[in-house]
């Protein structure tokens, strides 16, 4: 099965400063926002104004429209590639504003599984959001593990662009963050857990993208299969190495 995000920031670029909500998406009440605990002093994700959020409706067609034509985010994404079994698969839209009052969107898909006991002990989360320059163009590494002793590293994307790769190996983890919604209050909501990450910047978005399985399932076979899942997802199906 394929959850495929067709044009859903372009919906909501062709209906700035519409009155209601575009078709396939419904406007709710939301609070917090998702962003890199290791990047957020650079893309500034952390600091938004104006935010709305959007909850997807079955009929909603979500995409990027800068994307290229190839791009895994227009061409959907086939969960039988997960290391888990996808048991429910959803996508949020929150548009917000800088200091000077730019609009932005920020997408995200989510790939869930589900534990015995209802709670969410596996996922894939990707998070997409528009930005004009590189925030992290002059990042400079300064080590082999992140601030809490995790892996932590960069794989090359295109050109010299670059993905930052964080891969859980101790029992400590910067928080990552992302949107769910909450039925009882009829809300989005952010949540926090661990997870194995990525980030990115290409072409004009800031890629955040996060996975979580069991820790003894996720080898090394594993992480390069999810690292070439998130080149592809970026770049498109043609750069599959």
């Amino acid at each position: 099965m394929k959850l495929s995000i067709r044009p859903v920031l372009l919906i909501l670029l062709l209906c700035t400063g519409c009155s209601g909500a575009s078709d396939g998406l419904e406007q709710v009440k939301g609070n917090g926002l998702t962003f890199s605990e290791n990047f957020n002093a650079y893309d500034g994700l952390d600091e938004r104004e104006n935010v709305k959020f959007y909850k997807a409706t079955e009929k909603a067609e979500l995409t990027l429209p800068s994307l290229s034509q190839e791009s895994l985010m227009n061409n959907g994404i086939e969960t039988e590639s997960l290391p888990f079994e996808v048991e429910d698969k959803n996508a949020y839209v929150v548009t917000s504003e800088d200091a000077a009052g730019k609009l932005s969107h920020q997408v995200q898909l989510s790939y869930l599984g589900a534990s015995e006991e209802g709670s969410v002990d596996e996922f894939f989360i990707i998070s997409v959001t528009e930005m004009d320059k590189n925030p992290v163009d002059d990042y400079e590494m300064t080590g082999t593990v992140d601030s809490v002793g995790n892996s932590f590293k960069t794989e090359p994307l295109i050109g010299e662009d670059v993905i930052f790769q964080q891969v859980l190996t101790t029992d400590s983890a910067l928080m990552f963050r992302y949107y769910d919604f909450d039925e009882s209050e009829k809300r989005v909501i952010v949540v926090g857990t661990a997870a194995n990450e990525y980030y990115a910047y290409h072409e004009g978005f800031v890629y955040h993208i996060g996975y979580l399985i069991d820790r003894q399932s996720n080898t090394e076979q594993v992480q390069n299969d999810m690292l070439n899942l998130t080149r592809n997802l970026i770049l498109g199906k043609e750069h599959s190495s």
